[in-house]
């Protein structure tokens, strides 16, 4: 294995290899009355394309670096072409004149467009979305995850997160890359919002399964953004976006001093804490010293050359999200919490790449990364078994009694340098060649101090999902990940393409080396109709640096990994494409993944305290029961064990309308998703927590005008499981009886008062019994945004300005439920709901 290691980092340094970056090709065709709308732009090499829009500007992205020969056609007009050399990273800016007219031949249609793939694109269940898309879809708040989640196969959790649960997977199972730099934390304002910023963004990439060997280290989904570039051409321009909760603005120009390339900056900053604090602090609703959330981030890249095929590309990123809040004296609610966090997410990175020909291409990227925070927890919450409907207006010498105490302290640091070397290379009769190797050396340091209320330790000990999964964690690892791939897309024929691949993995935190094979087919059945397979194993190592995204606390101490292995799924992937015409596309893709050694926390056999109540006896009171004894019952640890498999399958549907025809006024795209995820644990069958049936999405876009549009979006999901309590039972704590002040002698809890020692009314907490398994659904889930835009051109600079109003009929979503014990000893439950109708308006201009 040292051998191994090696190896690869000597072909690092000695191999400049290839990364698919992409380019961009734009510009603007004339005729001799000024601006030519729907000129057909295509690239000969690839049948990517456009079309020209009312001002006669196109852009074709998500070109692979190459030389190319571009066609500029419409009817009765002669064809012009133009050779082009286009570097990673490029965007090629063109004028072009269409003046001299020909006889009409008629001919079949040409699919134009980005998405137009054909047979040779071998790459299955891969979504691309437009950086514009991203900025206008109704209800995403000019967000990029929260745009995929409009997409087949793609949840969200709930409104609050912008979390991808991809075709039966949780977040953690999906890796998220900018500029070739894997990032651990995408989000900002802790998971409301995503890092990526649409205005700076080149190319969104979404592959939900069956992906390349040039990813790995997850087993369900990759997102690959790339920022673009800044103009190689004028020497200062930029965009300013406002809304009522946060601002952004982009900058970017030419090189100084004569030096070939452009730079880009962006910057970001939410202002809940300037409107929003100002109202809760005179509401008393918290103390003068808070801060709301808030976030601030920069973004910076820098290109360089091309100089005789060598280009550079310097990216960084800095960023940090802060809260501190502390509960107001004068509050109305009884619970008071103290929060204080800072949390931070740092890149930097270095890209050289070098393109000798239209046949070879060569990338290195060396990065550093750096994702940490602290959080000092401090609350009192009431006692969950209480209505707190009943306690609206409460005093505060009253209400004490009933108060619970929790508090953590928290402190994580993941750092990660990396280095990633690639190649592709065009051989023989159209064979593409790919491979790479790379490493990661990392640190992550975890610490977790928990204490709590007696009180409510009881009510944790009685719920078998939190039986001694709180537990104090301090840990720190160095270790480091090591990679390589090589795959070749054979051409069989022009319509049979058959794309074999492995990759090898070898994590030192597990001291175990992986080899990953993968394949994929894909055939055109015609000209519009492409058939597409794919089959391959990938797996996915533990760390720190995924529990973000897993939700869960794992102890990954040395002691604990020795026996682990890592993740294991297997994917099977069958789809068909066709276009109906030359802008409406369907797509249509059967899948089934199989999960294997998931790890999952392990369960020992742990102690419940049981009580029956004596027959005859009012069982308000603690006289009525008997003396609690101890039962064996499962308890879940913070021990990671690979205790699990799993499967995921379903049938997804996409029909879409491309708007490439200027004179076209209604795009948009209608999606549906027939899906089962289920986890195997021993004996029990589970369903996946974000386990959907059915999920819809239409998302509609019409323009009326040059200045007026229409966005539309319907979401549609059938409920998630939950899980359901049985119904109440008997608080039981474990006191002192003997003075070494060691709790161990368990009795029934009976309510404390202020005004002395205590009542003998017991106290009762909800009894979800030992089923950690789903035993109901939540209601259906489904929302209608809109988003009209008036666009304007005044002072010289084009503004838009717009109203976007998430959940127009104000349907309640549930997110969850709170359970308490009403005084004729029944269950209550009220519902947590998610957004309300939420109007947002705000402008963007660009100079």
């Amino acid at each position: 294995m040292k051998r191994i290691q090696f190896a690869i980092l000597i072909l690092l340094f000695l191999t400049p290899v290839f990364a698919q970056n992409t380019g961009s090709v734009k510009g603007k065709v004339t005729g001799e009355d000024g601006p030519f709308p729907g000129v057909n732009v295509l690239i000969m090499q690839s049948g990517n394309g456009a079309s020209t829009d009312l001002q006669g500007l196109f852009e074709i992205k998500g070109v692979p670096p190459g030389i190319y020969k571009i066609r500029f056609s419409f009817i009765g007009f002669k064809s012009i072409f133009k050779d082009i050399t286009l570097s990673a990273g490029e965007t090629l800016e063109l004028s072009v004149q269409l003046l001299e007219t020909e006889a009409v031949t008629l001919s079949s249609i040409e699919v134009i467009g980005k998405n137009a793939r054909d047979a040779s694109d071998t790459d299955i269940s891969i979504v691309e979305i437009s950086p514009e898309r991203a900025k206008v879809l109704a209800g995403a708040g000019e967000d990029v995850l929260r745009t995929l989640q409009s997409l087949p196969g793609v949840l969200a959790p709930n409104d609050f997160s912008s979390q991808l649960v991809v075709r039966g997977s949780g977040p953690d199972q999906n890796l998220i890359i900018i500029d070739n730099v894997e990032i651990f934390n995408p989000y900002r304002l802790y998971g409301f919002i995503s890092m990526f910023n649409p205005d700076a963004v080149d190319d969104i990439s979404l592959t939900t399964g069956g992906f390349p060997s040039r990813y790995g280290d997850r087993l369900s989904a990759v997102l690959d953004v790339t920022n673009r570039e800044g103009s190689n051409t004028n020497p200062f321009t930029g965009s300013i976006n406002a809304s009522v909760t946060n601002a952004n603005v982009v900058l970017e120009g030419k090189n100084p001093f004569n030096i070939k390339g452009g730079w880009l900056i962006n910057s970001r900053r939410t202002y809940y804490d300037l409107i929003l604090e100002p109202i809760a602090k005179n509401n008393n609703l918290v103390e003068e010293n808070v801060a709301f959330p808030n976030f601030y981030d920069l973004q910076l890249k820098a290109t360089f050359g091309p100089f005789s095929g060598h280009k550079f590309i310097l990216t960084g990123i800095v960023s940090a999200d802060g809260v501190s809040v502390i509960s107001g004296k004068d509050r109305r609610q009884p619970d008071s919490i103290s929060v204080n966090n800072i949390t931070k997410n740092d890149v930097v990175a270095l890209n050289w790449q070098y393109i000798p020909n239209n046949k070879f291409f060569m990338q290195t990227t060396a990065s550093w990364y750096q994702n940490g925070g602290l959080t000092g927890f401090d609350s009192e919450i009431l006692d969950p078994s209480l209505n707190r409907e009943s306690f609206k207006d409460f005093a505060m010498d009253t209400i004490s009694p009933y108060l619970l105490n929790f508090k953590f302290d928290s402190n994580f640091k993941f750092r990660k340098y990396a280095l990633d070397s690639r190649i592709n290379y065009i051989w023989g009769n159209n064979h593409l060649f790919e491979a790479g190797v790379g490493v990661d050396f990392l640190r992550t340091i975890l610490e977790f101090d928990f204490s709590f209320d007696p009180q409510l330790q009881a009510i944790f000990s009685a719920n078998p999902n939190f039986r001694s999964a709180l537990s104090d964690i301090k840990d720190i690892k160095d270790y480091n990940k090591y990679r390589a791939y090589a795959q070749n897309k054979f051409a069989i024929s022009d319509r049979l393409y058959f794309n074999p691949g492995i990759r090898f993995d070898y994590y030192e935190i597990l001291r175990k080396s992986y080899f990953s094979p993968r394949i994929a087919f894909s055939y055109g059945l015609d000209e519009i109709t492409t058939l597409r397979a794919s089959w391959g194993i990938f797996y996915q190592s533990p760390g720190y640096e995924k529990l973000r995204d897993a939700g869960v606390i794992f102890d990954f101490s040395e002691q604990f990994t020795g026996n682990l292995e890592a993740e294991k799924a297997v994917h099977y992937i069958l789809g068909v494409e066709r276009w109906l015409t030359n802008e409406w596309n369907i797509k249509a893709e059967l899948y089934y993944k199989d999960f294997q050694d998931l790890i999952v926390p392990k369960v020992v056999q742990g102690t419940k305290y049981f009580t029956e109540l004596i027959p005859g006896r009012d069982p308000r009171y603690a006289s009525a029961w008997t003396s609690p004894v101890a039962v064996p019952s499962d308890s879940i640890t913070q021990i990671p064990v690979n205790g699990a498999t799993g499967e995921s399958y379903g049938l997804e549907i996409l029909l879409a309308k491309r708007n490439l025809d200027p004179n076209s006024k209604i795009s948009g795209w209608v999606s549906y998703s027939f899906a089962y995820a289920d986890r195997f644990e021993g004996s029990r069958v589970n369903p996946f927590r974000f386990d959907q049936r059915h999920t819809v999405n239409i998302v509609l876009d019409y323009r009326f005008d040059e200045v007026w549009n229409l966005g539309v979006r319907w979401q549609y999901g059938s409920g998630f499981p939950n899980i359901f309590p049985q119904g109440i039972r008997p608080r039981i704590i474990l006191t002192d009886s003997d003075g070494d002040l060691k709790p161990e002698t368990p009795i029934v809890s009976t309510r404390r008062t202020f005004s002395g020692p205590g009542s003998n009314e017991v106290v009762y907490d909800v009894d979800r019994g030992d089923n950690r398994d789903f035993n109901g659904k939540k209601p259906e889930y489904h929302r209608l945004d809109i988003r009209v835009t008036a666009t304007t051109n005044f002072w010289g600079v084009d503004w838009n300005f717009y109203l976007d109003v998430i959940n127009l009929y104000n349907r309640s979503n549930i997110i969850g439920y709170d359970y308490f014990i009403n005084e004729d000893l029944t269950l209550g439950t009220r519902a947590t709901s998610m957004f309300p109708i939420l109007p947002t308006i705000g402008f963007s201009v660009k100079f």
